[in-house]
């Protein structure tokens, strides 16, 4: 019994530091755990951010080439130098163009390569997107003869053409072009050269007047186009509407209309022009589409650019052109529906400054996104 009782204290000895070591290690398995669980923490709250900050570099490097987009809308003329912002959430892009000049048919367009670079808030991430633009006319084929009629043309009025002196080739004038025959031998046409026209001889020295038609007249044409809107504007007519939506001004009533008037105007129904009135200008001309409706200019009205007469699909109605008391179209009438069956009375002068501003202006520039051609690589 007493060996018993020395042996007590030397057990609990042992029994306290078993329980202080087993307590060291679970504080060491605690704290290694806790470090562990905060470094785990550090890294998804650093992916979190790093995720974040990815994505508004890339919203600011988006941002950056719709804002290129609209510049390119507001200023076709847009030569590419580089331009920034801070956007809201204080990230910011960095967006430049390059501009080049593509051959399309006998025309060309222009392709502009846009690159952005969008950066976060905190400067850690950038992200680099390109997307190319097309910039085009909405006159996608100027045409170089002043007076396009589809379904020929039957003269029961008058009518003066001043003819492009090179439309059948240099030194070979062309006045009307039609895929149906112009019938001279009723009502009073005259076609003649531009010199004459402005010597006031046109009636006296013409190429084609009533009772004989001359080689300036290209009728019966079997090249002619089947639709007349698509070779102009490279929208088939069937989808008209989308034209429409991309004029500059759609009206329906042409009162308004006058010399500080620029761009693609579209008319639903008659449209009446007043005396005197001057629509457009040489630099600044117009296209004006009257859809559905007669064309009237009264006496000394004058439009520089085109008028395009247009009837929709399925429309059986007959419309007319009809310019009085020497109202007149600088540049080209066309026409997609026969006329001059109602004693129509056309004034057409060929003016190929006003039609190079059509395809050149400002005005008449389209910018479209290139499909295919977004990367962030």
């Amino acid at each position: 019994m007493i060996k018993l009782r020395q042996n007590l204290p030397s057990l609990h000895v042992q029994q306290g530091a078993m329980m202080l070591a087993a307590s060291a290690l679970l504080l060491v398995l605690v704290t290694l755990g806790t470090l562990y669980t905060g470094r785990i923490k550090s890294i998804e709250h650093k992916i979190t951010l790093n995720t974040q900050n990815q994505k508004a570099a890339f919203a600011a490097a988006e941002a950056g080439l719709m804002k290129a987009l609209g510049r390119l809308h507001d200023e076709p003329r847009w030569d590419g130098t580089a331009f920034n912002e801070v956007l809201d959430n204080q990230s910011q892009f960095t967006v430049a163009g390059v501009r080049q000049v593509v051959p399309r048919n006998s025309s060309t367009v222009t392709v502009i390569t846009m690159t952005s670079t969008g950066t976060s808030p905190d400067g850690l991430a950038t992200v680099t997107a390109s997307e190319q633009g097309l910039q085009y006319s909405v006159l996608a084929n100027p045409p170089d003869v002043p007076l396009i009629v589809a379904g020929g043309l039957g003269v029961g009025g008058n009518f003066e053409v001043a003819a492009n002196p090179n439309g059948g080739g240099t030194g070979v004038p062309l006045s009307i072009w039609t895929d149906l025959n112009v019938d001279l031998t009723n009502g009073s046409g005259t076609t003649c050269g531009l010199q004459e026209l402005a010597d006031g001889n046109c009636s006296s020295s013409p190429y084609s007047e009533k009772g004989f038609k001359d080689l300036d007249i290209l009728d019966n044409d079997a090249n002619f186009p089947t639709d007349l809107m698509e070779y102009l504007f490279n929208v088939p007519e069937a989808e008209w509407a989308a034209l429409r939506s991309d004029a500059d001004e759609v009206i329906n009533d042409c009162s308004g209309l006058n010399a500080g008037t620029v761009g693609l105007i579209w008319m639903d129904g008659d449209c009446s022009i007043n005396a005197g009135t001057i629509v457009g200008s040489p630099n600044d001309p117009v296209i004006l589409i009257v859809t559905d409706g007669d064309l009237t200019m009264n006496g000394g009205a004058e439009i520089f650019g085109m008028v395009f007469s247009f009837r929709k699909p399925g429309v059986l109605a007959d419309f007319e052109i009809d310019m009085l008391g020497g109202a007149r179209v600088n540049g080209v009438v066309a026409s997609n529906h026969p006329v001059g069956h109602a004693n129509g009375t056309y004034n057409a002068v060929y003016d190929a400054d006003v039609l190079a501003q059509l395809e050149q202006n400002d005005a008449f520039q389209r910018i479209a996104r290139v499909p295919g051609s977004w990367r962030d690589f």
